[in-house]
């Protein structure tokens, strides 16, 4: 018996002690004397590894190359000709030759062997994706005597190879292109000292009058004028991400995962922050059917519309515009339509301004206008916002995922029609308040073998002017 068979014996036996309620504990020097025997076969199988003696070339790895062009992984039939024309007969395949024809074929060997062993006595099913990687790379170095035939003809089917030759895995996480969080960047942020900030304000100067003559010993006084002054109250909101992960999963795993997962939750706190500043509301009853509004599916079905959902933290761009009744219905569109938005700010209309758009919008109605200027024409000297991909009638144009296709005619979500809008927003009049950036922890509990990841931000959105000032419109149904 081989060494590898009798390291499979006594790991079947100590599987077996295991499952047996009764000996789990009576058995425990037994199992400890199992595991040390395993531990003394595997060392002298390594350390016979090491010695391994090559006894041919590169160029003989061919003789595993069947007729169709496949590599004969594992013992299979294949066909020879002979004196009595060709036969059919049983030859040992790449992966179980007592051959060792190269250093690479006897490191492929190893490897193979490695995750058979794994599987076998550890995993069972589930997969290996550190020896499936180190399989693939090794793999792509193949000898060039049967490079072609390794990336061409790697087949994996059950029986010929799918014990021991891996699907190919790509070591680096895919994730969908999404158009990049830009919103918050428009605005000036605002660093607060404390969770409230009160920030007074002038709403209103004096009024001159005419100056009076003195005709008389006892003259008229001058006329008193009373300056109106108004407070707004900013309160920081707290918002959070938690994640909780495996911690098998993170040692075992063929990507950085801890790295690639804090990456994730930074970028679900800006998804959060710019889907509230554009679809947010404080009202008791949300404008929108949020319990049903995954937009773009990018929150997924369950849970949404509770009192803990993101788009309550504060009212946000569109809300504003319906609680000012500065909304248009603007669809059919034109650049007269537009002006028509703008002019819905009145005196902000003048004011430094920005076009947010949904990308349908930008590309069904903005582009196609001849006053668009895009930024290929705007020359060297040109100040461009972030994420801005045009400019019309002077007005930086900036698209958010967050300004869905799927509301209402009415301008709100409703979970039925398909339009979508653009908001024109005064920059000089919002800003994003802000107590403390996103601070990411992660700790590991150690009594259930979990990390716990978890990302808090404290901010607020708002405007200083008072509630009645058009500084946002909403042009929607488009």
């Amino acid at each position: 018996m081989s060494n590898i068979d009798a390291v499979k014996q006594i790991m079947g036996e100590l599987k077996s002690l295991r499952n047996n309620q009764d000996e789990k504990v009576s058995s425990i020097e037994q199992q400890m004397k199992g595991l040390k025997e395993a531990q003394r076969l595997m060392e002298e199988s390594v350390y016979r590894a090491d010695s391994v003696e090559v006894t041919g070339t590169d160029s003989e790895l061919k003789k595993f190359v069947n007729k169709d062009g496949s590599i004969r992984w594992t013992t299979g039939k294949t066909q020879v000709k002979t004196a009595a024309g060709t036969q059919t007969v049983k030859e040992a395949g790449l992966l179980d030759t007592d051959e060792n024809l190269s250093n690479w074929h006897v490191e492929m060997k190893r490897l193979a062997n490695d995750r058979m062993m794994v599987k076998s006595m550890l995993v069972g099913e589930k997969h290996t994706p550190k020896l499936d990687l180190a399989i693939a790379r090794h793999l792509a170095v193949a000898p060039r005597t049967i490079a072609a035939q390794v990336s061409k003809a790697n087949y994996d089917g059950a029986g010929v190879g799918a014990e021991l030759i891996p699907d190919q895995f790509l070591a680096e996480l895919h994730m969908e292109y999404q158009v990049p969080t830009v919103v918050r960047s428009l605005f000036s942020e605002v660093q607060m000292t404390s969770n409230t900030m009160l920030a007074p304000r002038i709403d209103r100067g004096g009024r001159p009058y005419i100056k009076g003559t003195v005709s008389s010993d006892n003259p008229a006084l001058y006329p008193v004028s009373t300056v109106s002054m108004g407070q707004a109250q900013i309160t920081a909101k707290g918002l959070s991400t938690r994640y909780i992960l495996d911690e098998e999963l993170i040692e075992d795993s063929a990507v950085l995962l801890l790295p690639a997962m804090q990456r994730m939750i930074a970028k679900d706190m800006r998804d959060a922050v710019e889907d509230a500043l554009i679809n947010g509301d404080s009202a008791a009853t949300h404008q929108d059917a949020i319990a049903t509004w995954n937009i773009r599916d990018r929150w997924g079905a369950a849970g949404l519309g509770g009192s803990n959902d993101h788009r309550r933290l504060w009212t946000g761009l569109r809300a504003a515009s319906f609680d000012k009744a500065t909304t248009l219905d603007i669809n059919t569109f034109s650049d007269t339509k537009l002006l028509e938005l703008i002019s819905k700010l009145g005196e902000y209309a003048s004011s430094d301004k920005v076009l947010i758009v949904s990308p349908e919008a930008l590309y069904q109605n903005l582009m196609g206008l001849t006053e668009v200027v895009t930024l290929d024409k705007f020359g060297p000297q040109a100040t461009i916002l972030t994420g801005q991909m045009g400019s019309i009638f002077g007005m930086p144009i900036v698209v958010s995922r967050f300004l869905s296709d799927d509301l209402h005619t009415t301008g709100l979500f409703t979970g039925a029609s398909a339009t979508t809008g653009m908001l024109c927003v005064s920059r000089e009049s919002w800003n994003v308040f802000a107590r403390r950036g996103i601070q990411i922890q992660q700790e590991q509990d150690i009594t259930s073998g979990a990390y716990n990841m978890v990302a808090t931000e404290r901010l607020t959105f708002g405007s200083l002017d008072a509630a009645a000032v058009k500084n946002v419109a909403f042009g929607f149904n488009l």
